[in-house]
């Protein structure tokens, strides 16, 4: 009986040291998965981030592009839609096209200067002398 009590305690012991040996290969399994997990993770978001950064860049090109032909407009008013335009714009613009006079241009954009509360004299000097270079174009 004492040698069925050694052969059941050796037993126990071998059992013992099996689950301990179980306990650490499985945490040493998680250990490896949670660190294949979290590289997946972060491949995956920095995947999603320069995705995202892409997007936003083209966005930002668009948009400059947008804004780069804009500005090659800026001094062409025949180019830019009658919206918006200032007034002073259309006006030149009616005036190039030949819609108005140039009685009709002068009286018009003193109409329109005085409605701005009297805007500068240097303004007013240099829309007449665009009058009259427009004026001498038009007429060769």
């Amino acid at each position: 009986m004492a040698r069925l009590g050694t052969v059941l305690l050796k037993g126990a012991g071998v059992a013992l040291l099996a689950l301990l040996v179980l306990g650490a290969v499985a945490t040493v399994v998680s250990i490896v998965l949670s660190i294949v997990a979290t590289v997946v993770a972060a491949v995956v978001t920095m995947a999603i981030l320069a995705v995202c950064v892409l997007a936003v860049v083209g966005l930002v090109s668009l948009l400059r592009g947008d804004e780069a032909a804009d500005a090659d407009t800026i001094g062409d008013p025949t180019t830019r839609s009658a919206e918006t335009a200032a007034p002073t714009d259309r006006l030149r613009s009616r005036y190039v096209d030949g819609e108005l006079s140039e009685a009709e241009f002068e009286r018009e954009l003193d109409r329109l200067l005085e409605a701005d509360g009297g805007a500068d004299r240097l303004e007013r000097d240099r829309t007449r002398e665009s009058t009259s270079d427009r004026s001498r174009l038009r007429d060769r």
